[in-house]
């Protein structure tokens, strides 16, 4: 079996007001494939057991978690909410509940969310894009990997395994930074002049190599990176996607932000 485990490096936090109190994510999380657990059901996914560290209450005497399946082509093949109680837990992990896979293999994606959170995902269909879009939006990434062994995916066609999280967490020169979900590393071949703000250049220049890109402005024109532990922006004209692993080419984000 092929894997590839990406780990969040930081303590991640998201504080979300809820009545008159708080609600933390957990600290970290992380989770394995069991294919023991559940040996009988491990054609359509193995079982994943989760382990958390520091795990809140998000007022129903659990810590919220949400496993998201996708295949390498990006649709959404099951949607798992898991309420752990304590610091661990597990899910059988079936796929093909959301969407069938088209693709291999499926990469698994671990996210915290708080109980406000929960709640307003309770009204949406696990199959409409706004509920991936509202959890990739929200919640915190904690643990992403991918599996290809089970029996339901044989015959179809293997592609590199998409990326989600992009690393849930940036680490450099001693510091971190919790990216949002969706970002990519992207490579510079050529450096770039930096600038602070869209259209607001400095006199320094990126050296050539590969950067955590972010999204892009309004325009379209810059892209927002990430340059020892803050925020600049570079023209989109001088990124493009790394082929290294773990990114293998994965596509540079086009959302806007700001």
């Amino acid at each position: 079996m092929r894997t590839r485990k990406i780990i969040a490096s930081s303590i991640l936090a998201l504080v979300v007001l809820v009545g008159a109190g708080m609600a933390l994510a957990a600290a970290s999380g992380s989770f394995v494939f069991d294919y023991v657990g559940d040996a009988g059901d491990n054609a359509d996914g193995p079982q994943f057991d989760v382990t958390l560290v520091g795990p809140t209450d998000d007022g129903s005497g659990c810590d919220q978690v949400i496993m998201m399946m996708f295949d390498s082509s990006g649709t959404v093949v099951d949607i798992d909410p898991n309420c752990i109680i304590g610091t661990t837990g597990s899910n059988d992990g079936d796929y093909g509940v959301v969407f069938s896979p088209v693709s291999r293999p499926i990469t698994f994606s671990l996210f915290d969310v708080t109980g406000a959170q929960m709640t307003v995902l309770s009204g949406m269909s696990e199959s409409d894009p706004a509920y991936t879009a509202y959890v990739l939006a929200n919640g915190v990434c904690l643990d992403e990997d991918y599996e290809d062994a089970s029996a339901n995916l044989a015959g179809l066609p293997t592609l590199s395994p998409y990326v989600v999280c992009g690393g849930g967490a940036v680490t450099a020169a001693g510091c971190s930074l919790a990216l949002p979900s969706g970002s990519v590393v992207g490579e510079a071949p050529l450096g770039a002049p930096i600038y602070y703000a869209p259209g607001q250049v400095t006199r320094m220049t990126l050296n050539p190599g590969t950067y955590w890109v972010i999204g892009m402005d309004a325009s379209g024109e810059y892209y927002k990176i990430v340059l020892a532990c803050q925020y600049v922006w570079v023209p989109v004209a001088s990124m493009q996607p790394s082929y290294q692993a773990p990114q293998n080419g994965a596509p540079l984000p086009t959302r806007v932000v700001s």
